[in-house]
Parts: structure tokens; C-alpha cells; sequence
């Protein structure tokens, strides 16, 4: 059996629409925008390199804002990687899966976590416990970093 990618119940504009006006908040352009962008990002991505992919010209305040938005609207992932700044996914249309992080390079590589979320998920129906997200983080050094590591 392939990867599991998670069930979705609706699509993502209409989950960020439905939120935003939930919270009272205005449906703009600039906000739609910046989730069609997290929607081609195929990994994790920094603000940064979401902010020269919109096409549009969008504020660097308005893209964090949004951000903050789309993550408590559990449509993006804040990921820290132990690192200063923030990464982000998006937590919609991906399967679900675990990252190694080098804490000497910084290079972060992806892995399926196949069949984690249903023992996670058989736990949580014996302890009454409502799972909403499995994350899965692996720190070390990579196989470079070992290798340039003293002896």
C-alpha cells in the first residue's frame, strides 16, 4: 500500500474563505494570492522564496500576516528546523511525512511516515484523544557533515 495522502474535505480557498469571514475578516486579492502560492510551493519553503514567487505585488507585512492566518486556518505548517528563522508548508493536498534535519548544513530531507498516522490514530480512539496532526522530526548530521566532522 503507497503513501496515504490525508483526506480532503474541501477545497483550500473555500476552507480560507469560509475561515476568514468566520473571524469577520475581509476576502482580498492579496490574501488569495498568497495561498495559490503556498499551493505550487512542492515542499517546504521560507518566506522569502514565497515572496518572489507571487507575481503580484504583494507587501512583505501582508504575506506574513496571511501566513499567520492560513496556519491557524490548519492550511500551513510553521517548521522551525532548530534553526532562527521559520519554514513553512502547506499542510493540504501532501502526504504525510517526516523530515531529517542536518544541524550542521541545514539540508532538510522529506520521508514517508506510512502507516505512523493509523497506530498514532488507533492510540488516540483508546484515549478519547482527537488527533489532528502527526509530525515527525529526525536532528543529526548528514553523511557530508559526518564526513567533515574531526576526528
Amino acid at each position: 500500500m503507497g503513501r496515504k495522502m490525508r483526506e480532503e474535505k474541501a477545497d483550500p480557498v473555500e476552507i480560507f474563505v469560509a475561515f476568514l469571514r468566520r473571524e469577520g475578516l475581509n476576502v482580498t486579492r492579496s490574501r488569495l494570492a498568497v495561498l495559490r502560492a503556498i499551493a505550487a510551493q512542492p515542499k517546504h519553503f521560507e518566506v522569502a522564496e514565497l515572496q518572489s514567487s507571487l507575481r503580484t505585488q504583494v507587501s512583505p507585512a501582508t504575506v506574513y500576516r496571511t501566513l499567520g492566518l492560513l496556519e491557524r486556518a490548519g492550511l500551513v505548517r510553521k517548521l522551525s528546523f532548530g534553526e532562527t528563522h521559520a519554514h513553512y508548508e502547506r499542510a493540504f493536498g501532501r502526504e504525510d511525512h517526516g523530515h531529517l534535519i542536518c544541524q550542521r548544513c541545514g539540508r532538510v530531507w522529506e520521508f514517508p511516515i506510512e502507516g505512523m498516522r493509523a497506530r498514532l490514530e488507533k492510540v488516540a480512539q483508546t484515549t478519547g484523544f482527537s488527533l489532528r496532526e502527526v509530525v515527525v522530526e529526525g536532528y543529526g548530521l548528514c553523511r557530508d557533515c559526518q564526513e567533515a566532522e574531526p576526528v
